[in-house]
């Protein structure tokens, strides 16, 4: 289930502690080659520079089981096996070389030691996040078939949000709205009803019918924008109303007045009329 959190909250922490981040670029031809590729980059950056690497891997991004199965070497002993071919592995070799004799941990400098300095340094630099769903049995299956995705990682379960974090977050997305202040702090109320009300249905709903629905913090966000979106359109409406009345009144008082003038030239009118009449009578004669 999306909108939790998860990938926000791990870009934020990253940002904090200004390390980088990588996410792998799925495509239709995106396989077994390209994520292996997409590895050896990651490696590289975390073990090779010398940079902290957080690697951010969703459920939704696995083509592949074998995808996980990389993942979990990876956490276990921090390299994937034959993952570098001879050329690519003395080029990692040598990008470590000048660190590991600095911090005087490849002596010798043997490439087992010179590569065992760079699985050091993956292990200390790359950060793996798995954005994993507890939804259906995916995720029970690959704990299962990969121990490492529990016994090397920290799980952090998302709960749903408290009261006073959805007032504050309504309250501060409603203060971009020009309106009275007791208008919309009835609004705050009445945004954060709605959703606490969905949850307690959705609970209801699970209970009876024993089909979950999920209700995020993403759900509670696209309802206050459409709230504001719909607020908007029906202003707009009320407005675009009001200017029409209000254009409508303008020209009957304006139409009013002309048609006074009219009258008014009309009855001034009348004795020169009447005049002219009698003087074509009398010619007439």
């Amino acid at each position: 289930v999306g909108g939790s959190g998860r990938q926000s909250l791990t870009r934020l922490a990253a940002a904090i502690m200004e390390y980088d981040v990588k996410q792998i670029e799925l495509s239709k031809n995106y396989g077994k080659t390209e994520w292996r590729d997409d590895i050896k980059l990651l490696l590289k950056n975390a073990g090779g520079k010398g940079n902290h690497t957080v690697f951010l891997f969703t459920d939704s991004q696995i083509k592949d089981e074998s995808f996980v199965e990389d993942i979990n070497t990876l956490l276990n002993s921090g390299e994937v096996p034959n993952l570098y071919p001879p050329d690519e592995k003395a080029e990692i070799m040598e990008l470590v070389r000048a660190s590991a004799r600095a911090e005087n941990k490849a002596p010798d400098g043997t490439p087992a030691q010179l590569f065992g300095y760079f699985i050091e340094r993956v292990k200390k630099n790359l950060h793996i996040v798995l954005c994993f769903s507890p939804i259906g049995s995916g995720l029970r299956d690959r704990i299962r078939n990969f121990p490492s995705l529990v016994n090397c990682c920290t799980i952090d379960w998302f709960q749903a949000w408290p009261s006073d974090a959805l007032h504050s977050v309504a309250q501060r997305f409603c203060k971009e709205i020009e309106m009275d202040n007791d208008v919309r702090d009835a609004c705050v109320e009445v945004l954060q009803f709605f959703h606490e009300s969905t949850n307690k249905w959705a609970d209801e709903f699970y209970s009876k019918l024993k089909r979950k629905y999920y209700v995020t913090p993403t759900s509670y966000l696209e309802m206050i924008v459409t709230f504001k979106n719909l607020l908007a359109e029906r202003r707009k409406v009320v407005m675009d109303n009001k200017n029409k009345y209000e254009n409508g009144y303008e020209k009957i008082v304006v139409t009013e007045g002309s048609v006074s003038k009219m009258q008014q030239s009309l009855e001034d009118l009348q004795p020169k009329l009447k005049k002219a009449a009698e003087e074509t009578k009398i010619k007439l004669e």
